[in-house]
């Protein structure tokens, strides 16, 4: 329930605003006109308890969320208690009454439409969606319902579905005339029983477990919905928020900061101040800190690339085939049809221990099958003789060729320049070698953190993975890490000294060198019987 006396005040500042008068201005009404002019206010007040939409007034930041109507998936990425679903909630409630104010410029559905909003548990999903859209956190005190987002009398009471103190769904009456549908949902639901059911509009508010989002937004397919997400980012840059945070296409997101918000709301009332602020700030873990009062999504968490900026290059910044003492290998991690085969130049300084990924080849599906067509690219003119490591797996015949040969031996029958060993960690203390992946994972790492390893900004799937490569609390690391292997692998491989330098050739002396070894050879000295002649 609402507090009568913040309606009061509400009421009183939309009078006053409504007649362009100023609050000192009461002192000198005669008194009919003063008795009128409260007796409107009372009856605002009353208005406003079960119409909170008709007198929403937003902060500049959410009217910012509402003009990115135009996304399907559309993000906050906020601050604490900066009025983030608040904005998700009011957007819903316009668009399951067809209600949309003067200076709306967002989304706008005019027919009825079917929504559903999900939150962490089912306590959280009371105390903070069920309160904001119907005004109440306990469905069976019926004279709170209809103080939320949704107006009183557009909620149907007799359609509603309830467990205990949660609604569980309920129709809303559109201007259109007939009614939407709103469900709630919580993030610990399995996932099957949100199957079979369209959605015109899914929203989550903080983040969802990622197959829980794959199955809600797959409910918004056929409809062309639309996904409203609200959160602070305190899981670290992963699933959902990696997405937004990335810009990946159809992703679009505001961030809010405690800087973009003012002290007091638009009615005047005290929002955040300045004193709240510093003390939050007082009361917040130090690595927390920056999510909860920027926006930024926390590192940490898992994530094993903590990195903020990446040290990223565009092809030509570096002229790095003329630089003294600059070598190059190429490394593979090698996948079957449903894996990647990913290849990757790498260019390394061993003075000054600096290294540059600067290409990487995806090779999927049915393409990888054939291993000539990665062959192929080994094979070019710009490349060819530069060294190739390849995994322990490579020796195995028959793995990825599908004949008798192993990979490695496909290579060398075509005299690539192969490392004769599969690539492995220097060795420890002991002497043992392994290829377990943590030491080139974390040195890798550090080079990223020291800006001594460059990406090239083509590496989008390598920067793509890494910006989501996390490990469990048991260090497993997570899936997929392709493009991340084939560049630890060209990494180790630099550390080792295999790495070499180009020759200087150009690509049409590479092209004539490796023409003329398919030449027919001088067979003078041949007996005859050996000889092969050409026709006259």
């Amino acid at each position: 329930m609402i507090d009568s006396s913040l309606l009061m005040r509400r009421a009183l500042r939309y009078v006053l605003d409504l007649h362009g008068l100023k609050p000192d201005s009461l002192t000198h009404m005669p008194s009919d006109a003063r008795t009128k002019f409260e007796d409107l206010v009372i009856t605002i007040a009353d208005d406003m308890r079960y119409n909170q939409l008709k007198y929403f007034r937003p902060f500049e930041h959410q009217k910012r969320f509402f003009e990115t109507g135009h996304s399907d998936r559309r993000g906050i990425l906020a601050a604490n208690r900066i009025g983030k679903t608040v904005s998700t909630c009011y957007e819903t409630a316009m668009h399951l009454t067809g209600i949309y104010p003067s200076w709306w410029t967002g989304k706008q559905f005019t027919k009825p439409i079917t929504a559903m909003v999900a939150g962490e548990g089912w306590s959280q999903v009371a105390m903070v969606l069920q309160n904001e859209l119907l005004g109440t956190q306990d469905i069976k005190i019926q004279d709170s319902i209809g103080c939320g987002a949704i107006p009183r009398d557009r909620i149907v009471f007799e359609t509603m579905r309830n467990d205990g103190a949660n609604c569980l769904g309920i129709e809303v009456r559109h201007s259109s005339g007939n009614n939407s549908y709103l469900v709630f949902a919580n993030y610990t639901q399995e996932v099957r029983q949100m199957q079979g059911f369209k959605l015109s509009l899914a929203v989550f508010d903080e983040q969802p477990p990622d197959d829980f989002f794959s199955e809600i937004v797959t409910r918004t397919a056929t409809t062309q919905g639309q996904v409203l997400c609200s959160f602070t980012p305190l899981k670290g840059l992963n699933g959902l928020v990696s997405k937004f945070w990335n810009h990946e296409e159809g992703y679009e997101h505001i961030r809010v900061s405690w800087d973009d918000v003012p002290e007091y709301d638009p009615w005047g009332e005290p929002f955040l101040l300045m004193s709240t602020r510093q003390q939050l700030e007082r009361d917040y873990l130090p690595h927390e800190r920056d999510a909860r009062r920027n926006g930024v999504p926390v590192m940490g968490k898992g994530a094993v690339f903590q990195i903020r900026n990446w040290p990223t290059y565009k092809t030509g910044d570096y002229d790095l085939r003329s630089v003294q003492g600059i070598r190059r290998i190429i490394a593979l991690d090698l996948g079957l049809i449903n894996d990647k085969t990913v290849i990757t130049l790498m260019y390394w300084h061993p003075e000054e221990q600096e290294a540059w990924l600067h290409h990487q080849i995806v090779v999927k599906g049915t393409e990888e099958a054939n291993p000539m067509n990665y062959i192929n690219h080994l094979m070019r003119p710009e490349v060819f003789g530069t060294p190739i490591v390849l995994p322990a797996d490579a020796s195995t015949q028959g793995r990825y060729t599908m004949s008798s040969q192993s990979i490695r031996e496909l290579f060398e029958q075509y005299e690539l320049n192969v490392h004769p060993d599969a690539i492995m960690n220097p060795p420890d203390d002991a002497g043992r070698r392994t290829n377990h992946k943590s030491f080139g994972i974390n040195v890798m790492r550090q080079m990223l953190e020291l800006g001594t390893l460059h990406v090239n900004e083509n590496c989008t799937e390598f920067i793509r993975e890494a910006q989501n490569y996390y490990a469990d609390e048991k260090g497993r690391f997570s899936d997929p890490d392709d493009c991340i292997d084939s560049a630890r692998y060209a990494l180790i491989g630099c550390l080792q000294g295999i790495a070499e330098a180009a020759d200087g050739r150009t690509p049409k002396q590479r092209f004539r060198d490796m023409r003329s070894q398919y030449r027919t050879p001088d067979n003078t000295k041949l007996p005859e019987w050996k000889k092969t002649h050409s026709p006259g």
